[in-house]
C-alpha cells in the first residue's frame, strides 16, 4: 500500500496518508468540520512512533474529490466512505480518533458494529446538536456585553455584520484556538475547507445549526458502543468539560481527560501531553486485547 494515495469509495476518491510502520494496531484520524480537512491534526503524527497513523480527507474536502451531489453530503455517506476506506486497507484491527465533528462520524460508524474496531478517542466531541448549541449559548453569555449584543443582533436581524465579525473572532480566539498565532497546518485546513459542505450540513456559523445536522443526536444510542472510549477536551473548549463529562456517563466503558490550558485546539496548546494521553490509552487497549500487527 503506497504511503500516500487515493482510495475509491462510493461517490469518488478520498486522499489518504499513512505515517509510520505497522507495529501495533493502526489509528485512523477523523477530522472535523464537516468539510475541514486533516492538516490541522498534524501534532498526532507523533503517534507514529508506536503505530501507523492514517490521515484522510473525507469526501468533499481537502485533497479528496469534491462531488457536488448533495446526497453524498450526509452522515450515512461519510460512514460508508469510512468503512470502504478501512476495507480497502485490509485492516483487521484498528483504533479511531475523531476531533470535533469527527466524533459524530466515529460514533455513527461504531453504532454499525464494525468488525475490528478496538477503541475510540473522541476529542472535543460533537455528538449532539442540542448539547453543542447549549454550550455555545452559555459561552456567548461569558463574552463582554458588546460582543453578546453583536451576536444577538446579527442572529435576529442579520444586520451590523462588521460588529458581528469582531464578536465571532473573539469567540474563536477564546474557545477554539486560544493561540497567539494559528499554526500553518491549520491555515492549510482553512484554505482547503469546503465551506459549501459545511454550510449545507451545519450552517454558516458555530453557534446555531441550520443545516442537515440540526436534529443530530447520538446520546440515546451511546450506551450501545462497548469498545473502550477516551474523551478529551480543553478547559476552555467550545465542547465544554461539562458536556464531555455528560457524554462520558453515557458510554459503558469510557474515561476522560481535560487539558487545563487548551480550548478546541488543545492539542496545539498542550501537544506533548495530548500525544502521551492518546499513546498511553491505545497502548493499554492493545495490551489488554493482546493485538498487534
Amino acid at each position: 500500500m503506497p504511503k500516500t494515495g487515493y482510495m475509491e469509495v462510493t461517490g469518488g476518491k478520498v486522499w489518504y496518508e499513512i505515517v509510520g510502520r505497522p507495529k501495533k494496531t493502526p489509528i485512523i484520524m477523523l477530522h472535523g468540520g464537516p468539510g475541514y480537512p486533516h492538516n490541522y491534526l498534524e501534532p498526532f503524527r507523533d503517534l507514529a512512533v508506536d503505530r501507523q497513523v492514517i490521515f484522510y480527507d473525507q469526501l468533499g474536502c481537502g485533497k479528496s474529490d469534491w462531488p457536488e451531489k448533495r446526497h453524498l453530503w450526509t452522515v450515512k455517506a461519510l460512514v460508508r466512505g469510512l468503512k470502504e476506506l478501512i476495507d480497502g486497507f485490509g485492516f483487521e484491527d484498528y483504533h479511531i480518533f475523531g476531533h470535533s465533528w469527527g466524533p459524530g462520524l466515529a460514533a455513527s460508524f461504531a453504532l454499525t458494529k464494525p468488525k475490528g474496531l478496538r477503541s475510540m478517542v473522541l476529542a472535543s466531541p460533537y455528538l449532539s446538536t442540542k448539547v453543542w448549541e447549549k454550550d455555545a449559548k452559555r459561552l456567548i453569555g461569558t463574552l463582554p456585553q458588546k460582543y453578546r449584543e453583536a451576536i444577538a443582533i446579527y442572529q435576529r436581524y442579520k444586520t451590523n455584520k462588521d460588529e458581528f465579525d469582531k464578536a465571532n473572532s473573539e469567540f474563536y480566539k477564546r474557545f477554539v484556538f486560544r493561540l497567539k498565532r494559528l499554526p500553518g497546518a491549520a491555515e492549510t485546513s482553512h484554505k482547503n475547507m469546503n465551506y459549501e459542505l459545511y454550510k449545507y450540513m451545519w450552517g454558516p456559523y458555530e453557534y446555531w445549526v441550520t443545516g442537515t445536522l440540526k436534529g443530530f443526536d447520538l446520546t440515546p444510542k451511546l450506551h450501545e458502543i462497548n469498545v473502550p472510549v477516551l474523551l478529551m477536551c480543553g478547559r476552555y473548549d467550545e465542547a465544554s468539560p461539562e458536556a464531555v463529562n455528560y457524554f462520558k456517563s453515557l458510554f459503558p466503558n469510557a474515561k476522560m481527560k481535560v487539558f487545563d490550558k487548551g480550548a478546541h485546539f488543545f492539542f496545539w496548546n498542550q501537544r506533548a501531553e495530548s500525544i502521551k494521553t492518546v499513546r498511553d490509552f491505545t497502548k493499554d487497549v492493545d495490551n489488554r486485547i493482546g493485538v498487534s500487527l
